[in-house]
């Protein structure tokens, strides 16, 4: 996505208490980032481990909500790694875009949109 189009959330200090309830605050950082040369087996314990932790955050529908809105590249956040967030976001895209229907009038209810949703599964 471009530069431009990048909506942040305002650098409000209450808008991140959230992050203060976070169960990984005392988790190792590292599990939530991977390598760049980092494949197969250990990649995929540290997803798992990972996902153990947000598991029983009590604030992972914020933490998830957040990365979404921001776009977030890297890591995982609210139990999600970076692909599937992007796949989270191409549907909540398509499904927040309004198209003109037959009388012209505008709609969330695109057949193209909701068949691309259900590739991206």
């Amino acid at each position: 996505m471009p530069a431009l189009m990048l909506k942040l959330p305002p650098p409000v200090a209450e808008a991140w208490d959230w992050q203060l309830s976070a169960a990984c605050r005392n988790a190792d950082p590292s599990i939530f980032y991977f390598a760049d040369n980092e494949r197969g087996d250990p990649r995929s314990s540290r997803v798992r481990a990972a996902k153990r932790v947000c598991r029983q955050c009590p604030v992972r529908a914020r933490c998830l909500n957040y990365a979404l809105e921001a776009y977030e590249p890297h890591g995982i956040w609210g139990g999600y790694t970076e692909d599937e967030r992007r796949t989270l976001q191409r549907r909540r895209d398509l499904e927040s875009q309004p198209t003109a229907d037959t009388c012209g009038v505008r709609t969330h209810c695109d057949p193209l949109a909701t068949r691309a949703a259900v590739y991206a599964m």
